[in-house]
């Protein structure tokens, strides 16, 4: 008994192959692995660096998104502690020097004249 199929041939057609199918494969893997939890284990950290990794190699419009969610992130940082550094002055005993965000983007900030180190912690909802 032979098996043929329509274009009579002994073997089936193969799948096309897709450029990049081992990092598909992998991706799906992962995201399989996610479902069931194991990233949530204490050596599962991997499993979601990867993914995030393989998710940004395969589809590239991702991260030109998450580099615009982390610009706005940084502008409204920026915008919190000027409004931050308006109303503060240094706390330490006979300074009372202006306060200034250490770079664009964080939550320190330094005194002008002793140099000490503040944070700013935002509020839990």
């Amino acid at each position: 008994m032979k098996l043929e199929n329509k274009d009579n041939t002994l073997f089936p057609e193969e799948k096309p192959k897709l450029e990049n199918e081992f990092e598909w494969n992998q991706f799906i893997r992962l995201g399989e692995m996610i479902g069931d939890g194991l990233h949530n284990e204490p050596d599962g950290k991997w499993i979601s660096k990867e993914y995030r990794r393989l998710m940004v190699l395969l589809n590239p419009d991702i991260k030109q998104s998450l580099a615009d969610q982390r610009k706005a992130k940084n502008e409204r940082i920026d915008n919190q502690i000027l409004k931050l550094i308006a109303t503060s002055k240094c706390t330490q005993k006979d300074c009372g020097g202006q306060l200034y965000q250490s770079r664009s983007g964080s939550k320190i900030m330094f005194c002008s004249k002793c140099k000490t180190r503040y944070k700013a912690i935002s509020k839990k909802k």
